[in-house]
């Protein structure tokens, strides 16, 4: 500097004896006055150097034609281009940029320095409008010419390939960023007062390796930069307090939370000096801070961070500022965290708001996140339409910045899926869980929780489709990446549960019992005895009951009980589920009494949850009925049945088939109260209907084999052989052998009728 002074000063008294000595201007007092800029300008007083390079060009135009290229004059042009991108003016800079770099390149052409000087800094003009593919062009470009005229290791080059790096950067193309950064600090590092430009080159390689996910590299790359900081800034310089924000920033992404609190504290350390407390920057810091909370289950203080910050970017921002929308979505996830969906979604309403169209893949990246995580809340309180339209709009936008090959629409893709999968769309639901799958399956990012839920939602829709064969690998790949996961007891007991109701339905009993009660175990070893934990003993009792195991599934169904009526309440429709499984144990028993009771209590709470008309209490009600028939109160099993009927005639999508089982089930009763007449009539109308459905032929037989029963009571067995041989082709057609005892009782019946009617 002191140099540059008295240079600055020399240059003046030149100045003033060539004004006394003559009146006229000329071109040494031109360059006297562009002389005096350059030495302004290295003393960083850039108004002033932009004033003398004012003066010196429009002396310059004085003496120089206007249709005369002069290279003096694109110099001056030049420097005021540098002065003025330094004030900040950049498209004015731009203005000056460009006549000086037409004017170098027609007269020294297109391979002279000075031109690629031109084109160097017309770049940094695109760099700072955002123009980033013309920057590059003309970067690209200059650091050509300047190689092949420069020696290896010239700082030009370096300066070059610096901005360069930066904006390759900025395109995420870190294979070509990453050289062009190590050659500039290779130079950088032989040169005298360059501490801050290697400064710079490190944060653009922390900044490159954190893209591509080698985080000890950035780290490591931003500690050089802060200790080169330090020591020419000093400590509590803000420049220092942003590389430390950074390294907060990946230690927190490495789960290094302690680390990453240790960089937070000093960066509050140094806002708090420079800044104050209402500052944009503490904002900032709050954020990073609330998300280590988040990490670490301390919410509560996540969210005091959150609303700190939302709290600050109101008071100092513009109403409508993105920054304003990204505090916002914050404070609504830790709502939705917190199951106060209403809460969360006037938020997330708030901040789309403040989104409205984003006009950069910034801004629509936000707001697509944003409209996810509104989708999620809007279906948590089953407002699926407004969810679906939620998700359509985030699907749009990640589209827009992704493509729809990518993870990240498929990720969206599979929350319409699950979305789907709830309203009982289940094979559109499919269709996308199943795209979701394969994209997770080729990625290299390797989530393996995303890819897990997946799979257990894949295979518990391919279950209620009832393909339980498709289901279970499904369910058993997810199990397995889970049980590689730590802390992950609840999320492998869900999986173990839905492994061991499938293995119920493939009659794998053992293997069935085998999942449930290991599912139950690490359930209650987390949270004890919950509704879910009653839900797996019920089906624990289920299972022992079919495998008559009776002591067992009392013992079982009994705990369930206690745990629904201390969880959810005695009148709870859990509790109703329980007793009527107790009910089918005692009838199993041949304990009718305890039978009739458990169904009866199970009945009557039933009717308290669902009114009298439920489809559900008709189901009962056959239970019951069953019941009276087996201790010949025939007249009482009647009037169950006939209820039933009534209740299941009244269902706007009734189910035919339940129909014609409940008239079916009437037609026993009738027969065995040799009421042959009504017991003909309801098998004849239960005949009829599943005849008009066709999808079940057992029933079928079933009606056909009791109809020829009725009409041998009666001692027509010619009808009833027909009936019976009827029946037994409609077994054989449901896919039943000789051997099976209702196939064997029918063939017995067409022997005997053969026989009588021989005889006869």
């Amino acid at each position: 500097k002191r140099a540059h002074k008295k240079a600055l000063k020399c240059f003046k008294d030149s100045l003033v004896l060539r004004k006394i000595g003559s009146k006229e201007e000329t071109a040494d007092t031109a360059e006297t006055y562009h002389n005096i800029g350059n030495c302004e300008a290295k003393l960083g007083l850039f108004e002033d150097c932009l004033h003398s390079y004012c003066e010196a060009l429009k002396i310059k135009k004085k003496i120089y034609p206007s249709d005369m290229l002069s290279l003096s004059t694109a110099k001056t042009e030049h420097c005021m281009g540098l002065a003025l991108l330094q004030l900040g003016s950049v498209i004015e800079a731009l203005g000056f940029f460009m006549p000086a770099m037409e004017v170098r390149q027609q007269v020294l052409g297109s391979e002279h320095l000075d031109y690629a000087f031109s084109l160097h800094n017309v770049g940094r003009v695109y760099f700072h409008q955002g123009r980033v593919d013309d920057a590059i062009v003309c970067l690209e470009e200059a650091l050509r010419i300047k190689k092949s005229k420069l020696d290896n290791g010239h700082p030009s080059v370096a300066e070059t390939e610096h901005v360069l790096a930066s904006l390759y950067i900025q395109k995420e193309d870190i294979a070509t960023a990453i050289p062009l950064l190590k050659s500039a600090l290779s130079t950088y590092k032989g040169k005298k007062d360059c501490d801050i430009m290697k400064s710079d080159i490190f944060d653009l390689l922390g900044k490159a390796y954190s893209i591509i996910g080698i985080i000890e590299d950035a780290i490591l790359s931003y500690k050089h930069s802060l200790k080169i900081k330090r020591a020419v800034l000093g400590l509590d310089d803000v420049a220092c307090a942003n590389v430390l924000m950074e390294i907060g920033k990946l230690r927190a992404s490495t789960g290094d939370l302690n680390e990453a609190l240790i960089a937070f504290k000093e960066v509050k350390r140094i806002h708090k000096e420079v800044y104050g407390k209402e500052h944009l920057r503490n904002a900032d810091l709050l954020i990073q801070v609330g998300l280590i909370q988040e990490k670490i289950d301390n919410d509560d203080m996540a969210f005091r961070c959150y609303t700190e910050a939302l709290r600050l970017r109101q008071l100092l921002l513009s109403e409508n500022h993105f920054e304003i929308a990204e505090a916002l979505a914050h404070v609504g996830k830790i709502h939705q965290k917190r199951a106060e969906h209403f809460k969360s979604i006037s938020i997330f309403q708030e901040a789309i708001g403040i989104y409205r169209d984003p006009n950069n893949k910034k801004m629509m990246k936000e707001c697509a996140d944003v409209c996810r995580l509104l989708g999620m809340s809007q279906m948590e309180i089953s407002d699926t339409n407004n969810a679906f339209l939620s998700f359509e709009r985030s699907l749009k936008l990640r589209e827009r910045v992704f493509g729809k090959d990518s993870e990240e629409w498929a990720e969206v893709a599979y929350d319409i899926g699950v979305a789907k999968a709830h309203i009982g769309l289940h094979d559109e639901a499919v269709e996308l869980i199943e795209h979701f799958i394969s994209m997770k399956r080729t990625s290299n990012n390797q989530d393996s929780n995303n890819l897990s839920n997946a799979l257990f939602q894949l295979g518990l829709l391919k279950s209620k489709n009832r393909c339980i064969d498709e289901a279970l690998p499904l369910l058993q790949e997810a199990l397995k990446i889970r049980r590689m996961q730590d802390d992950n007891e609840l999320e492998i007991s869900e999986v173990l549960f839905q492994i061991g109701c499938i293995h119920e339905a493939k009659k794998d009993y053992l293997e069935s019992l085998v999942c449930l009660e290991e599912s139950l175990q690490l359930r209650q070893s987390i949270v004890g005895d919950d509704e879910i934990a009653g839900d797996t003993m019920l089906k624990i009792g289920e299972v022992h009951r079919i495998r008559q195991e009776f002591d067992l599934a009392v013992e079982t169904l009994t705990k369930a009980l206690e745990t629904f009526k201390s969880t959810v309440g005695e009148e709870h429709l859990s509790v109703a589920n329980t007793l009527r499984n107790l009910g089918y144990v005692c009838d199993a028993k041949h304990d009718y009494r305890e039978a009739m009771k458990f169904h009866k209590q199970g009945l009557n709470i039933l009717k308290i949850n669902l009114g009298s008309n439920h489809v559900s209490i008709a189901a009962s009600l056959d239970d019951i009925a069953g019941i009276y028939q087996k201790v010949s109160k025939y007249e009482k099993a009647l009037k169950c049945l006939e209820e039933s009927l009534r209740i299941r005639k009244l269902q706007k999508d009734c189910d035919g088939m339940e129909i014609a089982t409940n008239l079916f089930g009437m037609g026993i009763i009738y027969a065995a109260n040799n009421d042959n007449d009504k017991a003909m009539e309801c098998y004849h109308s239960s005949l009829e209907i599943s005849c008009q459905i066709g999808s079940n032929p057992k029933l079928e037989a079933q009606a056909l084999h009791q109809i020829g029963c009725v009409y041998a009571a009666l001692f027509n067995y010619r009808d009833a052989l027909q009936n019976w041989r009827t029946s037994l082709s409609k077994y054989r057609e449901a896919g039943l052998d000789d051997d099976h005892y209702m196939v064997a009782c029918t063939l017995g019946n067409i022997e005997m009728a053969e026989n009588v009617l021989a005889v006869n």
